[in-house]
């Protein structure tokens, strides 16, 4: 049944529609011919029939899955994370002079920015209330 259906959209994919024939008779610019063509490669949409399952899917609860997962003990929490530290890629002493110059810099000038905005917020609202 399921290769009926394929031929049935294979043979509909490759008859030319009618839109098609008639615009290849029409003179074109090669922006609409692109256009047509690019239309014409898009796959077909199938209409898809769905298939009742003929029962409700059960809750997660009742599949059997173990839901309550032991705690984790402190000293554990501390080994898994002395595992992990371990396994990060830490940077150079020059990296860390780097990041922290750009740092730095970044931080100064919004401390530039914002100091200039409350200087003109203040004075703008002095000769507003004045």
């Amino acid at each position: 049944m399921a290769d009926d259906k394929d031929q049935a959209n294979a043979d509909v994919q490759d008859e030319p529609t009618l839109q098609a024939v008639e615009l290849e008779d029409l003179p074109l610019t090669e922006e609409e011919q692109v256009a047509i063509a690019a239309a014409g490669a898009r796959p077909a949409r199938r209409s898809a029939t769905v298939e009742a399952k003929g029962r409700p899917t059960r809750k997660q609860s009742a599949t059997g899955a173990e839901t309550h997962r032991k705690r984790t003990t402190p000293a554990q929490f501390v080994r898994e994370s002395i595992e992990e530290l371990k396994k990060v890629i830490w940077p150079t002493l020059s990296q860390w002079q780097q990041y922290f110059i750009v740092v730095l810099v970044f931080v100064l000038f919004i401390i530039a920015i914002v100091s200039v905005l409350d200087l003109l917020f203040g004075w703008a609202l002095l000769q507003f209330f004045g």
